[in-house]
């Protein structure tokens, strides 16, 4: 048997292509360093707990995930909530409780991985996501405006607090203006030309720090004004354990949305070996990461979308790219720790503008404006919370509306049919009679689920049976193999009806698992054991059921 060990040397680490995972991961640690800077001023910590995430969530990651390009980082979706959410700890204690926030978020991703929970994610829906994402992305911009403006709003709200600088715009900072504006031009400018973009952010920003100094930009604040910036790298340290009690909610709600947004990333991007990577692992490995970070006082990490495209187009061949990028941010610390404090926060703040302008993907937005108008408002519902209630109650909000608009559209899915026999022909499916008609085998064939409210569903649409007499109604079963206790109570509804009229009820092509079913809750005694026919790959036990149901009919006729 192959170990875990193994796999990894066998499909994971690459040496023949070591040059390209080298030139890929220096690529990407330049973006992630300055991204990383700037998320870490989305929580509201020193930008130097943003490198850290780079040097001590990345390699690890990329030793146990199952996605050999998974980029495992900080993002700005995940900052941005992070930051909200520890809003309430003074500037002193955050970075405490953010060590604990994160430990948290590992050890609920490395349970989602051991209990192989991947599977879940496919139940929230995409608009529910875009919705969420869009509605970050619009709180990142309006999260900035004071960091571009240098006005201080006095309102909690971000949307206010933009309604509340455009009413004293004879208060804005002109110098801060000035850096953030060069900033995001340069950005966007840069972006748009093939042989720079890989170095956008950084020319960017340090083009728009150097302006500080040589125009006597004194009002501006430097990276120094949030603290000390140390020149070695981080030792670790334990969390704060005593925080953990206010922090559960909060971090179950990031692991939420962050696994969400890494499933995405473990279905879009194949392994060298043309296999898609398991959702489940992909979550053990982020949630090792996590564990990791929180030792150095990183920010929560989750797959990134942008991180792992940079990486695929720069030529990542193996798992040895990320490990680069984390080893260049080592590098990065100890050459230009000190240099880094040069660095303007307004020109931060409008990096930070320009990446939550990207996080509103209009295409994806686009594309639901396109299908379903349930689609539309699901999408717009959680924008709408985003932008109003705390972000951990909108995630919430949003996984509630995704189970329910699942839950309702499995219960429309629900359809029953009439498989009417043709001479010479295949059979032939038709609407439900409204009525049982007399003296009949109706065969009826179910699709869509049967749990819940789709049991409900086929409920209302069988036929009528209180005018029926000498019928038989056969129900094929074929495909369902759990019935759940709700179609079982619709079944003992059913046949009682139809017995109390004379008319029998036989079910076909039953799975042996949905059998004891029928068998452990006593449904199968009140169907009567003769009228339940389980299921065969020749189809026999179809044809004699309805042979057993015409005799039936033509006894009672005789008698």
């Amino acid at each position: 048997m192959t170990t875990s060990t193994q796999r990894f040397k066998l499909t994971g680490f690459d040496t023949k292509n070591i040059t390209s995972d080298f030139s890929a991961g220096l690529a990407s640690s330049i973006d992630s360093v300055t991204g990383g800077m700037a998320n870490a001023v989305l929580v509201g910590v020193n930008p130097m707990y943003g490198l850290y995430t780079v040097l001590a969530a990345t390699p690890v990651a990329a030793i146990f995930t199952s996605s050999v390009f998974m980029n495992v980082d900080s993002t700005s979706a995940i900052a941005a909530t992070a930051g909200v959410l520890l809003l309430d700890y003074p500037a002193e204690q955050r970075p405490s409780a953010l060590a604990v926030l994160t430990l948290l978020i590992g050890f609920f991703m490395l349970m989602a991985g051991v209990l192989k929970l991947g599977f879940l994610t496919r139940f929230i829906s995409n608009a529910v996501l875009r919705g969420f994402l869009t509605g970050i992305g619009v709180n990142i911009v309006l999260g900035q405006i004071s960091g571009i403006t240098g006005y201080e709003s006095e309102y909690g709200n971000k949307l206010i607090q933009a309604v509340d600088t455009l009413l004293h715009l004879d208060e804005v900072n002109l110098q801060y203006l000035l850096v953030a504006s060069v900033t995001m031009i340069l950005v966007v400018t840069l972006d748009r030309l093939p042989k720079v973009n890989k170095l956008s952010l950084v020319i960017a920003i340090t083009t728009a720090s150097l302006m500080v100094p040589l125009l006597d930009l004194t009002t501006v604040p430097l990276v120094s004004s949030l603290g000390d910036l140390p020149d070695t790298l981080p030792r670790p340290v334990l969390p704060d354990l005593r925080l953990m009690v206010g922090l559960i909610g909060p971090a179950f709600a990031l692991t939420i949305i962050a696994l969400a947004q890494s499933a995405g990333i473990s279905q879009a991007y194949a392994n060298p070996d043309g296999k898609y990577p398991d959702s489940s692992r992909d979550f053990f490995g982020q949630g090792a990461a996590n564990l990791s970070g929180a030792l150095f006082q990183a920010l929560p990490a989750a797959g990134s979308l942008s991180g792992t495209a940079l990486l695929v187009k720069g030529g990542a061949s193996s798992r040895w790219a990320n490990v680069f990028v984390g080893l260049f941010a080592a590098l990065i610390i100890l050459v230009l720790g000190k240099q880094i404090s040069n660095i303007a926060l307004p020109a931060l703040a409008g990096l930070l503008i320009v990446v939550g302008f990207q996080t509103i993907n209009f295409t994806e937005i686009n594309k639901i404006r396109h299908t379903s108008s349930s689609s539309q408002a699901l999408m717009i519902a959680t924008f709408i919370a985003t932008l109003l209630v705390p972000l951990q109650w909108a995630i919430f909000f949003g996984v509630a509306l995704s189970f329910a608009a699942f839950a309702y559209r499995e219960s429309e899915n629900t359809t029953v049919v009439e498989i009417v026999a043709q001479e010479g022909d295949v059979p032939m499916e038709q609407p439900v009679p409204a009525i049982l008609p007399d003296n009949k085998v109706t065969s009826l064939h179910v699709y869509g689920s049967l749990f819940f409210a789709g049991a409900r569903s086929l409920e209302e649409d069988l036929p009528q049976v209180d005018t029926a007499h000498n019928a038989v109604v056969v129900l094929n079963l074929r495909g369902h193999h759990q019935l759940g206790s709700t179609f079982i109570g619709v079944l003992e509804r059913y046949v009682r009806a139809l017995q109390a009229s004379g008319n029998t009820l036989m079910l076909v092509n039953v799975h042996e698992s949905a059998y004891i079913q029928l068998e452990e809750t006593d449904c199968l005694d009140v169907l009567g054991r003769g009228n339940v026919f389980v299921a065969d790959t020749t189809g026999a036990s179809s044809r004699q059921a309805h042979q057993q149901a015409q005799q039936l009919i033509q006894a009672r006729l005789k008698g």
